[in-house]
């Protein structure tokens, strides 16, 4: 979907659509990654000085209300906003490197089902962060074990 489809879609719907809106909107979807509210607010000052975090933040809360951003929260890092895209999707998010990985959501589908079923419980997983560690730290941190472990002998 293209910025002016974004626009027509949302005026359509009864949404006002300011300057602020729009730039903040451009830059999430442009950066094709997922950016923190300061990351937007740095994005944007160059080219709009005018436009102050808090702006930036409402913004971004008013855009994932109207579902054309999704937030991804974790617990190493601060709240990050990604456009949508397409299918709904999560991320393995490494906690020693930050390496992300996004998965599909039915990955979680069973999760999901389990969850309705025993607890009677409709679950919103929607865009979620998974903290763990990735494949290349889990071989760093064992190789330093065992090294570890070498030397104490």
């Amino acid at each position: 979907m293209t910025h002016s489809d974004d626009a027509a879609r949302l005026r359509k719907q009864g949404y006002r659509l300011t300057p602020q809106r729009l730039t903040v909107l451009e830059v999430v979807k442009r950066s094709g990654k997922h950016l923190t509210a300061e990351d937007v607010h740095d994005a944007i000052v160059p080219q709009h000085p005018y436009i102050n975090i808090a702006t930036v933040y409402r913004t971004l809360q008013w855009l994932q209300e109207v579902g054309l951003v999704a937030p991804l929260a974790s617990v190493t890092s601060p709240l990050r906003y990604e456009y949508v895209r397409g299918e709904a999707h999560h991320h393995l998010v490494c906690q020693d490197c930050g390496y992300e990985q996004e998965i599909g959501d039915d990955m979680l589908a069973m999760l999901k089902s389990q969850l309705q079923a025993r607890y009677a419980f409709s679950a919103q997983l929607n865009h979620l962060a998974i903290p763990g560690r990735c494949a290349a730290c889990q071989s760093a941190a064992e190789s330093a074990a065992h090294a570890h472990e070498e030397h104490s002998l």
